[in-house]
């Protein structure tokens, strides 16, 4: 696989375009530090992927960047920590900044519901290979490492899903199942990591903002509908405008 310069890491490093090849460039002359090994997990995540975690070494690794394999153990001591660092890295990132956001109580649903989907979208926008991996290679996981990302794809739900429901019974979402909203959103974001394109027409920013768009009008309900003050008696005045309005329609239908 040909490995050439690209937008998914931020620097001249390395996106998956065809098939292997040694770089043509001295990787190592010019990568140091993190860009490296932010390159070694990029290559690592593209061969994954395309060739499942059983069918990829640290031989493979190296030579798609034209390291030495000593030079990729100075920063994994092995395959499984880069699989660790894949899959657990991004996803633990994906649970924090949900977290955060939940605990926040100067966010009303809408505001916590937008800034929920927008950065759990640009988490993925700018680290794609990782969640295609995460997705893609659970079942190559240790027990332990399958129950840390397990674990941390609950939390990011879990939270999704307060914020709906905090929103239905505030009034200003419509009525329906918190749980099965927070997967779609959820789904929403995570298919981004095949389709986008970071050398195409919008930036992430403004695919994440449209994400966050469609998510929160899909839930909002019409401004009509939404309670004044969001307590017991507002809800029974619109359910009392509510009968009002089905007694006309009755009465109507039946002169």
């Amino acid at each position: 696989m040909v490995y050439t310069t690209g937008s998914q890491l931020g620097f001249n490093g390395c996106v998956a375009t065809g098939s292997t090849t040694v770089n043509d460039i001295s990787t190592k002359a010019t990568l140091k530090g993190e860009a490296l090994r932010s390159a070694i997990l990029d290559v690592a995540a593209t061969l994954f992927i395309e060739r499942g975690t059983g069918g990829t070494s640290i031989q493979d690794i190296a030579e798609a960047l034209g390291l030495s394999r000593t030079a990729v153990y100075y920063y994994f001591k092995n395959k499984e920590q880069i699989q660790q660092s894949l899959t657990e890295e991004v996803l633990s990132a994906a649970r924090k900044l949900a977290g955060d956001t939940v605990a926040r109580d100067d966010l009303d649903p809408v505001t916590a519901l937008r800034a929920l989907v927008t950065q759990h979208a640009d988490l993925i926008l700018s680290r794609p290979a990782e969640f295609r991996v995460a997705d893609r290679t659970e079942a190559d996981l240790s027990p332990k490492q399958r129950i840390s990302v397990q674990n941390a794809r609950r939390n990011v739900l879990e939270n999704f899903s307060h914020v709906i429901e905090r929103g239905i019974r505030e009034g200003v979402f419509r009525m329906v199942d918190a749980h099965v909203a927070a997967f779609s959103l959820i789904g929403m974001c995570n298919w981004s990591a095949w389709w986008y394109k970071p050398e195409g027409r919008l930036d992430r920013a403004n695919v994440a903002e449209i994400m966050a768009d469609m998510a929160v009008n899909s839930l909002l309900r019409e401004a009509a509908r939404r309670p004044e003050v969001p307590d017991v008696r507002e809800s029974l005045r619109l359910v009392r405008e509510d009968l009002d309005y089905l007694e006309k329609l009755v009465l109507s239908d039946s002169k």
